[in-house]
């Protein structure tokens, strides 16, 4: 499934324009059957067929996700080898095993603050999965953190995943929503991108990171498309 598919199954109309613009167009379609209405037409009624030909149900497609890293729930825990979610499919969402120890995750995540600014980047990484793992698996603000960490490191995949947990955990964390958008785009997927910062932009409609994030991914998304047109 492309992410222009998922934002319609969503009813995410506005996004689903700005992803006709650098998506190619499904097989069959082309000219006037490439629009918006079109589009969400045929994701509705997929869904329907997938929920029985009843409403929409519980039938409807996780936007944010995307199919390529897999389905809905992208990460299942397996923190304890390293601390790096895997990323399966249909996994379900993280389920946290609890706070076990408040203050030694805290401890541990201040260490990682610290480190972050020093730029020590992979001494971050250990200190917030410590604190994940040790003490709270329940602190979106920590696996955004650690996402924010991996980034840095160049490990793109391992910072999707963290992300995709933390907004799991705090759909109103748009930081999350944020590290998910830059995640995607380093991935190249432009698309799954401007899905992500555009659902951060539903929660803080005036954050410029959010803006910029989706301004750029769809102008590279376009880039990208007119390359493979050429």
């Amino acid at each position: 499934m492309k992410a222009v598919h998922a934002a319609a199954a969503v009813g995410r109309v506005a996004v689903v324009e700005m992803l006709l613009k650098v998506t190619e167009p499904d097989e069959g379609l082309t000219g006037g059957g490439w629009t918006a209405s079109e589009v969400q037409e045929r994701v509705q009624a997929k869904l329907r067929a997938m929920s029985g030909g009843g409403g929409g149900g519980g039938s409807k497609v996780d936007s944010k996700d995307g199919s390529k890293y897999g389905s809905k729930g992208a990460v299942e825990g397996d923190n304890n080898s390293g601390g790096k979610g895997k990323q399966g499919g249909g996994g379900g969402a993280y389920k946290p095993v609890g706070v076990t120890d408040a203050m030694v995750s805290e401890m541990h995540k201040r260490a990682g603050d610290e480190a972050f600014i020093k730029g020590d980047y992979a001494s971050a990484d250990v200190a917030y999965t410590s604190s994940l793992t040790l003490g709270d698996d329940t602190n979106a603000k920590v696996w955004s953190n650690r996402a924010a960490a991996r980034l840095k490191l160049k490990d793109n995949r391992g910072a999707l995943a963290d992300a995709i947990t933390a907004r799991q955990i705090d759909g109103g964390y748009v930081k999350a929503w944020f590290r998910e958008g830059c995640a995607l785009t380093e991935l190249k997927d432009f698309e799954g991108a401007a899905v992500a910062f555009f659902e951060g932009l539903q929660v803080d409609g005036d954050n410029k990171d959010l803006k910029g994030g989706f301004d750029a991914a769809i102008a590279k998304g376009r880039e990208a498309h007119l390359k493979t047109t050429k």
